[in-house]
């Protein structure tokens, strides 16, 4: 069978600034860790600070021992159970002055990095999540496919690409949160609320919607070509 293929996608690419927090929770040491040490190779400014519920569960302890040897007051690590569950600010303040910070953890850790960086001194936010994001401010709306007239309901609180999935098994998707592209559709007919980091302007003008994120306004319908 021929199969194929492209290059790897890149979420969370690291832009290298001058000052740098790295922020992880539990597995999302995974990604920060090779930012560390590119930041140590590159001779950065950068802090990394590493929570977990107990210092038995967090991964990658020898490598960050090893870099903590390496980097003498760069590594922190933090474990619920010894230094209790550590608030958003207070991870911000170990941000270097105009640091840009990365984050890679559970949701409730981004949200409230998200929620605490206005507040804070860094310049730029840079974060993954392990999942989509839970839909918190849908409106229901209706897909309809194509020419046969069928219409799917979409609820407020699921995506267009659940919907669609769920008629059209075959339908390819992979990042379900807006920036791979795999889910793509075209728009014939209405108005698309876009909520993706890919489709440029003249996409989005084209007719193209990506359904893993992007909606329509509250009780309209969009006429798809699938």
């Amino acid at each position: 069978m021929r199969v194929a293929i492209t290059g790897p996608r890149n979420a969370f690419p690291f832009a290298a600034e001058a000052f740098i927090l790295l922020i992880a929770g539990g597995i999302g040491i995974t990604p920060i860790l090779p930012m560390a040490r590119e930041a140590a190779r590159r001779g950065l400014d950068w802090r990394l600070v590493h929570t977990g519920r107990s210092r038995g569960s967090m991964p990658f302890a020898a490598e960050l021992a090893e870099l903590a040897a390496a980097a003498p007051g760069r590594v922190s690590i933090r474990p619920d159970d010894e230094s209790g569950v550590p608030e958003a600010a207070d991870l911000l303040n170990l941000s270097p002055a105009a640091g840009a910070v990365y984050c890679c953890g559970p949701a409730p850790m981004i949200d409230g990095v998200r929620r605490a960086f206005g507040g804070s001194r860094a310049s730029a936010l840079h974060f993954e999540r392990f999942a989509p994001a839970p839909i918190t401010d849908g409106r229901p709306f209706e897909l309809q496919l194509g020419d046969t007239g069928r219409v799917l309901p979409v609820p407020y609180d699921r995506s267009a690409l659940d919907v669609l999935h769920e008629a059209l098994p075959d339908m390819p998707f992979s990042c379900r949160q807006g920036f791979c592209g795999t889910c793509r559709v075209r728009v014939a007919h209405g108005h698309v609320d876009h909520r993706d980091r890919r489709l440029t302007a003249t996409e989005r003008a084209a007719g193209a919607m990506l359904p893993c994120v992007s909606r329509a306004p509250e009780g309209e319908r969009l006429v798809l070509e699938v």
